[in-house]
């Protein structure tokens, strides 16, 4: 007699493993699914869910060919190209990203999740109004989606249209009361308007349902004139992933940011030599002072904590080698030996600032220059400033100055960019050593 194989499990053998996925089983969830392929080899659904599970696990590669298997099975299977796209994306591929998005669209054109994960890819990659045309198509399809009134209101916020960003991040909270991130950003723009208090409601919120938020914890500290040492671990990293993708349009364009041209004429003008030798750019984002400056380097070498401002960096083609760093732990692994150390709009993110000043005091190989710019404050020491970002006076530079052995070259205070209605007063250094 034919014996007729099931090409797929039951649903009840399905939902066990969504069970274990839903739980964070996540381990649990992985020995069900590839015991069920192994009775179900043809079974693209367990396929996609096993690339979720890896996907969980981070295990992306993993994940994207499980995906794979998957389509080679159900070739029209638009779940799995959104799937490949939301991995892709992690991976910082958002090229990639976007043509495995579009392909599920190809395949099921009302497709929400696929439209917002689209949106969310094309405003990684700078293309702004494309993203939020995304969102409201997936809003038209699902009027009771969160997510995408959140990533709605984000791309407006981008565009500093705080208003209807307001709107849908208060949508996406009468559908989800607990959106943490929607309650965070709406302090953020009662933050920008001025509204305190509602600034502080807002973050409070966003701790009730986030507890370890560190960004809400840092910028009520802010609000509330408790001055820390630094941010708290990731805060700024996360800060910068955001806005990588549009963060020069934004700084340079709007906000007539002058810090690189400014401190590299100040560098020009104390150098006897052409050319300045081997120079670190500490905090170097997408690689604004490298472009002013690496023309006058022998070596120009960057470092930042943020990948997507890496990788904006690099298209520039203007630094002989990039490092995926935090400051404090590249000045204390790597060896050194430059002539420069640069940082631009970096200090007014860190606080104290003894140890950073120790490190290359003393662990880089030869006598050289620290040229930096801060937030210009006339009250003694450091401050954080209700922005969340940190002021540093010169009484405090001098301070550390006279512990390390630092001599003084160059101070100057100038209006270094635009904020809100008024100019941010920088401070502007340059140290010998």
């Amino acid at each position: 007699m034919l014996r007729i194989l099931n090409e797929d499990p039951t649903d009840d053998q399905f939902q066990t493993v969504l069970n274990y996925y839903n739980r964070g089983a996540l381990d649990k969830a992985l020995e069900i699914a590839q015991g069920l392929l192994r009775q179900f080899p043809d079974s693209a659904r367990i396929y996609n869910i096993q690339g979720a599970i890896n996907a969980s696990l981070e295990n992306f590669d993993l994940a994207i060919q499980s995906y794979l298997e998957a389509l080679k099975i159900k070739p029209d299977y638009a779940q799995a190209y959104n799937n490949i796209g939301v991995s892709l994306r992690i991976c910082g591929q958002l090229e990639p990203a976007i043509e495995s998005y579009k392909q599920a669209l190809t395949i099921k054109p009302a497709y929400a999740q696929a439209l917002n994960n689209l949106g969310i890819a094309l405003q990684d990659n700078g293309e702004q109004e494309e993203a939020e045309r995304n969102f409201e198509k997936a809003l038209e399809i699902e009027p009771h989606y969160a997510e995408a009134y959140y990533n709605l209101g984000l791309a407006l916020q981008n565009k500093n249209n705080l208003e209807a960003a307001k709107f849908n991040y208060l949508k996406a909270l009468e559908i989800a009361p607990n959106y943490a991130e929607a309650h965070y950003n709406l302090g953020i723009i009662f933050l920008d308007e001025g509204e305190t208090t509602n600034a502080i409601m807002c973050l409070k919120n966003t701790l009730a349902f986030k507890p370890d938020s560190g960004e809400a914890r840092h910028l009520i500290n802010a609000l509330t004139g408790n001055t820390t040492n630094a941010p708290p671990t990731g805060y700024v990293e996360k800060l910068f992933d955001h806005y990588a993708g549009n963060f020069e349009k934004s700084l340079v364009g709007k906000l007539n940011y002058k810090t690189p041209r400014m401190l590299t004429e100040i560098i020009r003008k104390h150098s006897q030599k052409s050319l300045l030798g081997c120079v670190l750019d500490l905090g170097c984002g997408t690689g604004l002072i490298g472009k002013e400056l690496g023309k006058y380097c022998n070596n120009l070498h960057g470092v930042d904590l943020s990948k997507p401002m890496l990788d904006q960096a690099k298209k520039k083609n203007i630094y002989h080698k990039l490092s995926h760093y935090n400051l404090t732990e590249y000045l204390s692994t790597e060896i050194l030996n430059f002539d420069y150390f640069i940082a631009a709009d970096v200090f007014v993110y860190i606080g104290e600032l003894l140890e950073i000043f120790r490190l290359i005091r003393f662990r880089n190989g030869k006598n050289g220059r620290l040229v930096f710019s801060t937030e210009h404050t006339e009250k003694d020491g450091y401050y954080l400033e209700n922005s969340g970002r940190y002021s540093h006076s010169r009484n405090y530079i001098d301070s550390l100055c006279r512990k390390l052995d630092y001599r003084i070259c160059h101070f100057s205070t100038s209006n270094i960019r635009k904020e809100k209605n008024g100019t941010i007063c920088g401070g502007l250094y340059l140290l010998e050593f």
